[in-house]
């Protein structure tokens, strides 16, 4: 059944809106063939389109008539594209064309770029599942975490600042959509849904919409196994160069740098504030700051003092009202006193703890008077936070299945990483040693980390397919490392060990098989390393934040932390 057509997309088909589009219609003398609608805002509609020349699946940007001129976000993604090569370029989205169309409504700007899957929050957000119970895998989360972090990284090296780096504007690939067929694109991600588009009520003036209106695909509803483990950073709508100073803030206010509420403007420190928040959803599935509606200044600055702790001296001048209650809060001795030091460890170690909730996440932060939290969870904590994760389990039947895909040479490599597996003093038998690579970010807790090890600082999973032209496709990994690190086999071994580069035995990684089991506790060891990390980039004051390039390094991205399948 289709869904109602949003009233903003109704009232922007009129001179200087939107171009009427439908199915089928062609861009660029033939190239772009529209196929399916992703979405639509204020400012563009989008679609996904075939593109003729390179064989190939592309997200095509039509900007309103009145926005086309001058768009700054068309300058940031020249820069992008014409900066030199880095590790984190892969994990930004790129500008693959543009071109002009004139139209009913006037002359649009279109933007080609790579086409991406469901969103980090669409991920964790998906209907059927109640709060918390669809998390990505530690393993898998701490790779995401690290694409993104590189990305991050990446953008800045140009001198770019994002603006709005968020849980929505990261997105899961898509595996290896260039190979899908029509079919198999309206199979996968819903047939189009079309109806008539009524004109809006109330709208004057002369209208020149399509025939029709197309829902945008749900990708939310995406099935898992459709999904590569390689991330993408979108929407550089508000980006800015890092010397134009900017307090032109669009960022939600749960990824808020907390200077913001003291009139600072953004920067690439607010940047790093948000990429903080964002790791953290990465892992958990939640956002780190929940808010029900819009929160005041005050809401704001109490959650982030009763999670990091007290502000900066200089901030409290500025904030009388909030100096007055931590003051009285920490001569009452109540149950606010730890606010001195915050609860983020505390935030970190509720992985998992309500899962199958009927009530889904926990409370939200409220107001000066917030109150305490709850005695059982508490309990539950202390209970629980010794479990270990569950672990997948593969069955034979599984594992014999997978071979019988391979190659003669890829199963004997599968065979002989069985046998080497379990032979005497193998890498196998020696899970439980010690990790002794060392990071900057490296915190005292690996001494008690498992040296299994799912990549080292060398792993790059995420690196472009050759045959994607330029488009990623998503990580790729032999299909024999694939059955090996199934089987529990660890395909390097030492300070070499790595996740399989694009350039080997080519299958895409499904995200389908990296789901958190519910109720799967995260270790101390892995709260611990997560804390450091996001203490360095979640510094009160920007300029005190690591760098994202710095942060990428910390321990907590390469650890396979024990519990962990």
């Amino acid at each position: 059944m289709a869904n109602r057509t949003p009233r903003v997309e109704t009232l922007n088909y009129r001179p200087g809106g939107f171009h009427p589009v439908h199915l089928d219609d062609v861009f660029k003398k033939g190239r772009y063939t529209v196929v399916h609608k992703l979405g639509h805002g204020g400012f563009a509609t989008v679609w996904l389109a075939r593109d003729a020349v390179r064989d190939r699946y592309v997200a095509l940007k039509i900007l309103a008539a009145r926005l086309s001129r001058d768009c700054p976000e068309v300058e940031i993604l020249r820069r992008l594209k014409k900066s030199e090569d880095h590790e984190g370029k892969p994990y930004v989205m790129s500008m693959l064309d543009h071109f002009w169309i004139k139209g009913p409504n006037g002359s649009h700007l279109c933007v080609v770029s790579e086409v991406g899957g469901p969103s980090i929050k669409q991920f964790n957000d998906c209907p059927g599942f109640t709060s918390g119970t669809r998390r990505l895998r530690g393993d898998v989360a701490r790779k995401v975490a690290l694409q993104a972090t590189e990305g991050l990284a990446y953008i800045h090296s140009t001198g770019i600042v994002h603006g709005d780096l968020t849980a929505a504007n990261i997105l899961l690939q898509l595996a290896n959509i260039d190979e899908w067929s029509i079919e198999e694109i309206h199979d996968r991600l819903g047939e189009p849904q079309t109806h008539v588009l009524h004109r809006g009520v109330g709208q004057i003036g002369e209208y020149s919409g399509p025939k029709y209106t197309v829902n945008a695909i749900s990708m939310k509803l995406v099935d898992p196994q459709w999904l590569s483990d390689q991330i993408m950073i979108i929407d550089f709508g508000i980006a800015f160069m890092e010397e134009q100073s900017s307090v032109d803030i669009g960022t939600p206010k749960n990824y808020c740098a907390p200077e913001f509420n003291f009139k600072s403007p953004r920067s690439i420190g607010s940047d790093i504030w948000a990429l903080g928040c964002t790791i953290f959803e990465i892992r958990t599935g939640s956002c780190l700051y929940r808010y029900r509606g819009i929160p005041t200044r005050d809401q704001m600055l109490i959650a982030t003092v009763k999670i990091l702790g007290k502000l900066p001296d200089a901030w409290w001048d500025l904030w009388e009202d909030g100096r007055t209650w931590y003051d009285l809060e920490i001569q009452s001795g109540g149950q606010l006193s730890e606010i001195i030091a915050g609860t983020l460890f505390k935030e970190i170690m509720k992985i998992g703890l309500h899962d199958g909730d009927s009530h889904g996440a926990e409370p939200t932060h409220k107001d000066l008077g917030f109150g305490a939290d709850n005695a059982d969870e508490d309990e539950n904590l202390k209970r629980k936070h010794h479990s270990s994760s569950e672990k997948h389990v593969t069955t034979t039947t599984r594992l014999v299945a997978l071979v019988e895909e391979l190659t003669t040479s890829e199963a004997n490599y599968v065979m002989a990483q069985i046998e080497n597996a379990h032979s005497p003093g193998s890498t196998h038998e020696k899970s439980g040693s010690s990790h002794e690579k060392t990071h900057s970010g490296s915190v005292s807790s690996n001494k008690n980390q498992s040296g299994s090890g799912s990549g080292s600082s060398g792993a790059r999973s995420g690196e472009k397919s050759i045959s994607s032209e330029g488009v990623s496709t998503g990580a790729t990994k032999s299909r024999a490392a694939t059955i090996a690190s199934t089987a529990g086999i660890a395909t390097e071994t030492g300070a070499d060990r790595r996740l399989p580069r694009s350039g080997d035995i080519e299958v895409p990684v499904m995200i389908a098989e990296f789901l958190e089991p519910s109720g799967t506790i995260i270790s101390v060891a892995e709260a611990e390393a997560l804390e450091n990390l996001l203490r360095k980039a979640m510094q009160f004051l920007p300029e005190d934040r690591s760098p994202a390039a710095e942060l990428a390094k910390h321990d907590w991205f390469f650890v396979n932390f024990k519990g962990e399948g």
